[in-house]
Order: structure tokens, then C-alpha cells, then sequence
């Protein structure tokens, strides 16, 4: 797979040759014209000012040296019939009758001439055609002399920029690459490009997710040690006491022995819930559910347990048509658990009231007649394995578990003493389906 610089660096080297090439190459066809303007300027010039062709010989005069092939040749011819005179003799320009210029060729040559006519005189200045694109091409070719130059310094140039821009997206990677597990503190932005920030930012925000579910791990494997150490222990110690066992009391030490055997399998099952809701992706439910058809399904299988507390577990209210969107399964545990958790902390002889209200925004709300809780408690139910004052009993994962599917599915959920009495009142609120 191809680098970001060196495709960055590539791209910028080939940007930055075409537009070389394309200068350089205009550059070199407008050179070209204008050089030949330059030539044209000079025979004329030359044509305007010439005298009367008194040369200075090469003897007389300490010349520079050049190649003669590149001299003008000069012809002035007279009106009052002086003999015509010539810069050299061997080329013979031919008569124009008006001034301007012209092309002819002597055989072996091509000339271009520009003529310039008085009533006195005749002046022709001609020059080498080959020489006139020898001139031009030279200088042409030394125009784009720059352009071919910034090519390869461009190379270069692109090479430091982009080493210089990456080398902070290396530093970024060495510094990702050398954290720790732990470690949430976040990249520093200062020392980053500002294109990158977005990225970073998004780096960064993983981290901390990633930290939130390191932690919840660390306290979901602390928790379940904690919680599983005492019922593990009952058992280890029932056992012992069995093995010693042969007396009228081997029954009742089995019966203890299953109890805390269901109490373990129970906690392993919520653990194993809450660790799902809160780490397993959510999969868009497709389906709806009738949300009182649902609660009396589950309610019914709660009914032993409430009448071995001779508890009356009842409906206040049941809407029709409250339609909800949730996995089959999540809601019933979510049912279940309030339910089975108010009969769990509702004295014998209570009351466990259910209501569902229908609308756009159904309502679960489950009501019971027991202990109720301290005010500055109720923020803690949620909170895993905590029971609160005086609710021994259970494994304190119930409302946690609640708030994991609430928190999974987008519910409210209230947790408020009743204000009509003692005792809890649970609200859950679904969105609409």
C-alpha cells in the first residue's frame, strides 16, 4: 500500500513538472516570436541609420572575434546613378520596389531583407535565415533554462515540505503506538498540524472510550470477585459440613446446599446480562411488540413467587395498543426484573401494582407498597451490586441491568418513592416505534 507522503510527494512532483513543462514550453514559443521581432527591429534600425558604407577592414580595428557567417549584408544603391555599394559583393539582393520586407534565396541560401526606399537612395540590410533561427533558438532555449532547473529544486522542495508536514503524523503514530493500556491521557493537539486536529480529536475520543471500558471491566471482574467469593464460600463450607453429615439433618444441609448453588447460577446470569448490554453492539430492532401483552406474559410467571408472600400482584391499568420497538427478549428481562424485584423487597402481605399507558410514548410503571428508599439513595439503585440500606437480599444487578437496557435502547427510566405512601415507583418511558 502506497504511503500518504509519498503519494502527497508524487502528486506535487508531477503538478509541479507539468506546470514547469508547460511554462518552459511557452516560454520557449514566445521567445521564439519575440526574437524575430528583435531581428526585424535591427534591420531596420541598421537600414535607418547605415551612411554610405565606409567600412572599417578587419585590420584596422581590434574586432572580437565572430563567426562572419553571421554579418549582415548591406546594399545601398543611388538615384542620380553612383554605383551601388555592398557590403559583400558575392550576394546580390534583388530590387524592391517599396520598403518593407521580403525573402529571396541566392541558391544555396536563404536571406530575409527588409529595404527601406528614398528618392535619393536604396538601402537593403538582408540576413542568413539560419542564422535568424540559430539566434532565436539559442535564446529561446536559454529562456526556459530556469524552468528546467526548477524541475528537479521542485523534487526537492516537495521532499522537505512533505517530510517536514509527516514527520509530526510519524510522531503521532510513535506516540499512539508507545501508550500504555491504561493510558487515557489524551494527544496533545498543539503539535499537530490543524488539518489533522479532526483526526486526532477522533483518536482521542477513542481512547476515552476505550479507557470507560477498560474501567467498566476492571469493575465488572473486581464486582464478580467480590460477589462470587461469598456464596462460594457458603458452599465450600456446606459442603464440608455435608461430608461430615450422616445425622436426621442431611436434608435440611441439601436443601441449603441447592439454595446457594441457584443464588451462584443466578448472580453468573446477571453478570453475564449486564456484560452483554454494556459491551455487545446493538442490532436495529426490526420488529414491534405489544408492550401490555408482553407484561402479562411475564407477570404470570411471577405469580408463584408473589403468592408465597401472599402478595397482591395485580394491574392497575393496562393500555391497548401500546406498541413498542425493542428486542423480544430485552423486553421481557426488563419486565421481569422490576416486577421480580419489587416482590422481592415488598413485605409479605403487600401490594405490587402494574400499569401500562398507551400513546405515542408508552409507559411502564410498576408500583409496590414496601420499605420505599432514603432519598439520597435513589441515585445509587443503578449502581452494580448495590443493595442500599436494608435491602439485603438479591444481588443488587437487578436496576442495573435495567438501566443497561434502557441506556441500550434509547428508554428513560425514574426511580422515586411514592408520594401516596411508602414504597417505590419504577417509570419507564419508550420512544415511539
Amino acid at each position: 500500500m502506497i504511503s500518504l507522503r509519498t503519494a502527497t510527494a508524487s502528486s506535487l512532483s508531477i503538478l509541479f513538472t507539468i506546470i514547469a513543462v508547460v511554462f518552459g514550453a511557452a516560454s520557449y514559443l514566445f521567445t521564439m516570436n519575440e526574437s524575430g521581432d528583435f531581428l526585424d527591429l535591427q534591420q531596420r534600425q541598421i537600414a535607418r541609420y547605415v551612411g554610405d558604407l565606409t567600412f572599417i577592414a578587419p585590420d584596422r580595428a581590434a574586432l572580437p572575434p565572430h563567426d562572419s557567417e553571421d554579418d549582415y549584408v548591406i546594399e545601398v544603391s543611388y538615384a542620380d546613378g553612383r554605383v551601388a555599394k555592398s557590403s559583400d559583393q558575392s550576394i546580390v539582393i534583388p530590387d524592391r520596389a517599396e520598403t518593407g520586407f521580403s525573402e529571396f534565396s541566392d541558391g544555396k541560401r536563404e536571406w530575409r531583407v527588409f529595404s527601406i526606399i528614398t528618392p535619393e537612395r536604396t538601402v537593403q540590410v538582408a540576413q542568413q535565415m539560419a542564422v535568424r533561427k540559430e539566434l532565436a533558438t539559442d535564446a529561446a532555449a536559454r529562456a526556459t533554462i530556469p524552468f528546467l532547473v526548477a524541475i528537479p529544486l521542485s523534487w526537492l522542495l516537495v521532499a522537505f515540505v512533505t517530510g517536514r508536514i509527516f514527520r509530526n503524523l510519524e510522531h503521532l503514530g510513535k506516540e499512539l503506538s508507545l501508550k500504555a493500556t491504561m493510558d487515557a491521557i489524551p494527544v496533545d493537539l498543539s503539535t499537530m498540524p490543524r488539518e489533522v486536529w479532526p483526526f486526532v480529536r477522533s483518536m482521542n475520543e477513542l481512547i476515552a472510550r476505550l479507557a470507560v471500558a477498560l474501567r467498566q471491566q476492571q469493575m465488572f471482574l473486581s464486582d464478580a470477585a467480590h460477589e462470587l467469593r461469598t456464596p462460594l464460600s457458603a458452599l465450600t463450607l456446606q459442603i464440608g459440613n455435608l461430608s461430615q453429615s450422616r445425622g436426621p439433618d442431611l436434608e435440611e444441609r441439601l436443601s441449603e446446599l441447592r439454595a446457594g448453588a441457584r443464588r451462584v447460577s443466578a448472580l453468573t446470569d446477571k453478570l453475564l446480562k449486564i456484560s452483554r448490554y454494556e459491551g455487545e453492539p446493538l442490532a436495529a430492532p426490526t420488529q414491534v411488540f405489544d408492550l401490555t401483552e408482553t407484561v402479562k406474559d411475564v407477570v404470570s410467571g411471577l405469580l408463584v413467587a408473589a403468592e408465597e408472600k401472599q402478595l397482591d400482584l395485580g394491574f392497575a391499568a393496562l393500555a391497548d395498543g401500546a406498541w413498542v420497538r425493542i428486542d423480544s427478549d430485552d423486553l421481557k428481562t426488563l419486565i421481569e426484573t422490576i416486577v421480580d424485584n419489587a416482590v422481592r423487597y415488598t413485605p409479605n402481605g403487600g401490594a405490587v401494582d402494574i400499569t401500562v399507558k398507551g400513546g405515542a410514548s408508552p409507559l411502564l410503571i410498576v408500583s409496590d407498597n414496601g420499605p420505599g428508599v432514603q432519598e439520597h439513595e435513589l441515585p445509587r439503585l443503578t449502581e452494580r451490586f448495590y443493595r442500599g440500606s436494608g435491602r439485603g437480599e438479591g444481588t443488587g444487578l437487578g436496576l442495573a441491568i435495567v438501566e443497561a437496557i434502557c441506556d441500550r435502547y434509547g428508554l428513560s427510566l425514574k426511580l422515586i418513592n411514592r408520594d401516596d405512601g411508602p414504597g417505590l415507583l419504577v417509570t419507564v418511558g419508550f420512544p415511539a416505534p
